[in-house]
């Protein structure tokens, strides 16, 4: 196999692992979504309603990021699967600026969801303490 070829493989075979990635992100967004809305009396209390307000803002920001990443990874993807095809091998400088481009938005949008991520699992885990608290001290 000519090397071009390998290399258009190989940036398939990593595409396909981003987007693979990006689509559980969306599913744990849905997941931290829920979670929020679960614990919605809590987090609307006058104490915690301006950090959950700005952590529903940043997952919405890291939701709308990551729904243009996968668009453009698709995109990109499907221009590898053309030069694969038409066996365009020689032609792969362009992709590889645009993949690391790509590989770039990635990591900066796996950063910002795992920030985000922490952020709220740190929040619903206070209140859960505080519930477990609270009913500790009800049952003495």
């Amino acid at each position: 196999m000519e090397a071009g070829v390998k290399e258009l493989y190989h940036l398939h075979e990593e595409t396909a692992n981003w987007l693979s990635e990006m689509e559980f992100m969306k599913d744990e967004q849905l997941f931290l979504e829920h979670l929020l809305s679960t614990h919605f009396l809590d987090l609307s209390s006058s104490k915690l309603y301006e950090p959950t307000r700005k952590l529903i803002k940043r997952l919405k920001e890291v939701e709308a990021l990551g729904t243009e990443i996968v668009e453009i990874t698709r995109k990109h993807d499907e221009n590898i699967g053309v030069m694969l095809e038409n066996k365009q091998a020689s032609r792969t400088s362009k992709l590889l600026t645009e993949h690391e481009k790509i590989k770039i938005d990635y990591d900066n949008y796996t950063l910002k969801f795992r920030y985000v991520k922490k952020k709220i699992f740190a929040l619903i885990k206070d209140i859960m303490i505080q519930h477990k608290q609270k009913l500790l001290i009800n049952k003495t």
